[in-house]
């Protein structure tokens, strides 16, 4: 597997990876498969041509009875066309896609808030019809080139991320309207948009990368303030710009490639609180997890580094005890 990535969704897993045609290092083609996350047998699968997915879950979503996937067009960096593809999510069938303006390559997401369909996609925020698939409203981002969408389980809140040349802010906004509700001040932000976890316990996780470093932080969506956090490790210091914090089944999840057990570990969704080491291996990364079983990659390290593909596997666990929320 080549860029692999997958999500949990109502008991389905959707695993996807780049494909490229045999002595073609540019060109790939993206297979998105509907797996039995106890068996592995393959249910459905679909060739979806040379778009790309990033290796994380948020641009994959079940709204309305259809499967929406947000990609865009492999290799073009922030001038990449981006669209919204919809699906049968059992059959895997296409049934529509929204073309939109376009962002970085891997930054773009979606989530289902207020009633509407909201992608994230670089400059622009669009209200989409979760019945049709329409663009019913575009949202300028000002100079954005990255940026990002999270909300709750309940689509209650709509948090956006956004950052032009390293610098940018967060907002709140009404999922309902995505009129602005609260920002916080512009300023040095990162490299690129911070990744956003799932907004649970009133806070959404930050991941950023400075360029030099990285660092997670966990802001409240009432204030955009940053909240005090237990990590067993400083988040200023000593982090890569591979470092996250993602909120899967209701548990935190730290990671950064070869960080050690004091980050790599599950944790406290609110004060980020070690629960257990994942004790993985240095190099594997999980990509989507429920309340019982977590699912990880595990990359080739013959080619670990190289321009090749990476032949990576994705590998299925129970989780441990101690992280289950």
């Amino acid at each position: 597997m080549e860029n692999p990535g997958a999500a949990l969704i109502d008991n389905n897993l959707y695993v996807w990876q780049q494909m490229r045609s045999l002595g073609s290092p540019v060109h790939s083609e993206l297979l998105l498969m509907r797996i039995d996350p106890t068996t592995g047998q393959i249910l459905a699968q679909v060739a979806l041509g040379s778009f790309g997915l990033g290796p994380s879950s948020n641009q994959l979503l079940v709204a309305s009875g259809w499967l929406w996937v947000s990609a865009t067009e492999a290799g073009n960096g922030p001038t990449a066309a981006g669209t919204l593809l919809r699906l049968q999510p059992d059959t895997l069938q296409v049934e529509g896609h929204t073309p939109l303006a376009g962002g970085a390559a891997g930054y773009q997401s979606a989530v289902a808030a207020g009633g509407w369909i909201w992608v994230a996609d670089g400059k622009s925020l669009y209200k989409v019809s979760p019945s049709t698939g329409a663009v019913i409203t575009t949202i300028g981002l000002g100079n954005a080139t990255t940026s990002q969408v999270a909300t709750d389980q309940t689509g209650d809140v709509l948090i956006v991320s956004e950052a032009q040349d390293g610098f940018g802010a967060i907002e709140s906004r009404n999922p309902a309207t995505g009129a602005l509700v609260l920002s916080t001040k512009p300023g040095p932000i990162g490299v690129t948009a911070p990744k956003l976890s799932e907004v649970t316990g009133g806070g959404v996780w930050l991941s950023v990368a400075t360029g030099m470093m990285g660092y997670i932080q966990r802001l409240d969506v009432a204030t955009l303030r940053p909240t005090p956090l237990a990590l067993p490790f400083s988040s200023s210091g000593g982090a890569t710009n591979g470092i996250s914090a993602q909120i899967m089944g209701g548990v935190l999840y730290v990671q950064q490639n070869a960080g050690g057990a004091i980050r790599n570990y599950c944790g406290n969704p609110t004060t980020g609180q070690m629960l257990a080491p994942l004790g993985l291996g240095s190099h594997a990364m999980v990509v989507t997890a429920n309340s019982t079983d977590l699912f990880y990659v595990v990359p080739n390290l013959a080619h670990f580094g190289q321009d090749t593909p990476h032949g990576e596997q994705l590998v299925s666990l129970a989780i441990n005890a101690r992280c289950r929320a």
